[in-house]
Order: structure tokens, then sequence, then C-alpha cells
């Protein structure tokens, strides 16, 4: 097994590309195309997880994209609607047109029955050293030989108190090191993995995540490999250009507030409404009304109101983006 380990996703993503670049790589063939796959399973480990935003200019995240939809999964929905707001090809991943079959926050909240989410956090309460704490993905009786366009490639969390801290470790049966394992998976994961450890009232751990198979599209590695640089480089967390901003101020009305923004996002205008959780108010709705104007074509006004999201991580990561887009 591979163990590749850094301080956040800027530097496992660094350090990850040299491995892929040294290691002897498999050609497999899968649903969309060629992959190159690690011959083995690939551990990540995140010491700070919460440092999440990933600041490559050559990899162009969509920041607005990834933590809309990390609120998006916390708050337990899998309408489609949400994320064609922010990323039309999500449209492929759904079967009917309008809901998401492998929903990670819809199958923790609801797909089972049961909001394991919350179980989750009263277990973790009542007993941290509880070693039967597993949230679940993968559903036996609807994803093993499935025909869906999208069953979890993530299928299950453990959560581990560790000298006071929250860790937390998720299984991967196949993962894209490119969109989704030191993309996606780098932002919802470490926010889950915050939300539950505010809620529980712990420190922030490690992160790690167990990918069983390591790959990438290679239609998409020639040419970003070609783009990308030969070393590492730091991030602008390391130098204190931006600091990480707490996902939660208060946990007791954070999921009532999560549904108000989801509810303002979608149906009308909460702008008087006075948020205990600035994560909404300072963050996530300025993310929103500047990608309302960028979609206008208005990338310069798009700017000006990404130059007030509080988060300095995100502000950086959506005014880089939208320069990068004129």
């Amino acid at each position: 097994m591979r163990v590749i380990s850094g301080r956040n996703v800027n530097e496992l993503f660094q350090i990850a590309v040299m491995s892929f670049r040294d290691a002897h790589m498999l050609s497999e063939d899968s649903r969309n195309g060629e992959v190159l796959s690690f011959p083995t399973p690939v551990t990540s480990i995140y010491r700070y997880p919460d440092e999440r935003v990933l600041f490559s200019p050559e990899r162009n995240c969509n920041p607005f994209f990834h933590f809309i939809e990390g609120l998006w999964m916390i708050e337990g929905r899998d309408d489609l609607g949400t994320l064609t707001m922010f990323a039309k090809k999500m449209a492929d991943f759904s079967d009917d047109g309008e809901r998401v079959n492998g929903a990670y926050g819809y199958r923790w909240r609801e797909w089972f029955g049961r909001d394991q989410l919350s179980k989750v956090i009263d277990l973790l309460k009542q007993n941290p050293l509880d070693r039967r704490i597993v949230l679940q993905m993968w559903d036996p009786f609807r994803d093993l030989g499935s025909s869906s366009k999208d069953v979890p490639c993530n299928t299950q969390v453990y959560f581990r108190c560790v000298n006071d801290a929250l860790d937390m470790t998720v299984t991967n049966r196949s993962n894209d090191m490119i969109w989704g394992m030191y993309g996606a998976n780098a932002v919802h994961f470490s926010m889950v993995q915050e939300y539950v450890a505010t809620m529980v009232g712990m420190k922030l751990g490690k992160y790690y995540q167990v990918s069983n198979n390591a790959h990438i599209y290679k239609e998409v590695w020639d040419p970003l490999d070609k783009k990308l640089p030969m070393g590492i480089r730091g991030c602008s967390y390391e130098t204190l250009e931006v600091e990480v901003s707490p996902l939660i101020d208060n946990p007791n009305s954070f999921d009532i507030e999560l549904a108000l923004f989801f509810e303002w996002l979608h149906e009308g205008d909460h702008s008087k409404f006075e948020y205990e959780n600035s994560i909404f108010d300072k963050t996530a709705m300025p993310m929103v009304e500047a990608w309302w104007c960028y979609k206008e074509g208005m990338v310069n006004e798009a700017i000006n109101i990404a130059e007030d999201i509080q988060a300095s991580d995100w502000r950086k990561a959506c005014v880089e983006w939208l320069e990068r887009k004129k």
C-alpha cells in the first residue's frame, strides 16, 4: 500500500502527482475511458484537514461548487438542481434528471430510514471511545450490481477519538485523484469531519482516506502533467496569507440556519435574517451572489462581490478562479 501524508490537500496533491509520475502505473479500462492506476491501494493522511482549499491554478478547482456541495451534503440533500446551478455536468450522473442516486448526504440523513449523522454525534457524546460508530453510504441491496449512473465511490466513514481530537477514516472503492481524491473529497469529507467534531465538542484530528483503486483518467492526465510543477511549492496556509475559518460558530443553531440558507438559495430572500453562524451570511451568500454575477457574464462585478467573502481561504480561491475566467 502506498501512503501519502502531508499538511493539507495542497501538499498531498503535489506529493501524489510526483508519486504518480515515479510509480509503475497500470493501464486499465473504465466506463469512462482509459485510466492509469496505482497497482496498490493508496492511503492519504491529512494533518490539518480544515485547510481544505486547493489553490493550484493548473488544477483550477471550482471553489464555488466544492463549497456549496459540501453544505448540500451536510444538509442531507439529493436534489440535482442545487448542483447544476454550479456544475451543469452533474446532470450526467442523474438517472432521472431530478435526483442524485449516490448522494452521500442523503444517505447519511435519510436513505437507510434513520439520520446516521445525528446518531453518530449522540454516540460520540455518550462514549468518545466507542469503536462501533460507522457512517454508511454503500447499500448492498441497491448498489451491488446496480446499473445506476451514480453509486457511492466512498463507502464508509469511521470515527475515532485520539488525544481528545476526532480522527476520521474514509474508505473508497474507486477514486479519481484529480476530481475526487484531492478535489471534492478533501473538501466534503473534511467538512463533515469538522461538523461532527464541533457538534460533539472535540478538536479536529487527522483525516485518513483509503482508496482501493486510485487512478487518473489518461485524457485528463496527459495535458495536466505538462502544466503541473515538477517540485513542491508552499501553499497560502503555510505562509499565513490565508487562514482557516470555522465552519460552525453556534452548534445549537447551525442545522436550522443551514436549512434556511438553502431556502434562500432556491426560494426567497432572507437577507434580513441575522445568522449566528457567519459561514452563511459572510461566506456562502456572497459566494453565491458572486456566482450569479459570473453566470450573467459580469465577471468584474463577481470579483468585487467575491472580495467580500469573509473566509480568507475561500475568498482567495474564488477571486483567483474568477480572475482566470477573464
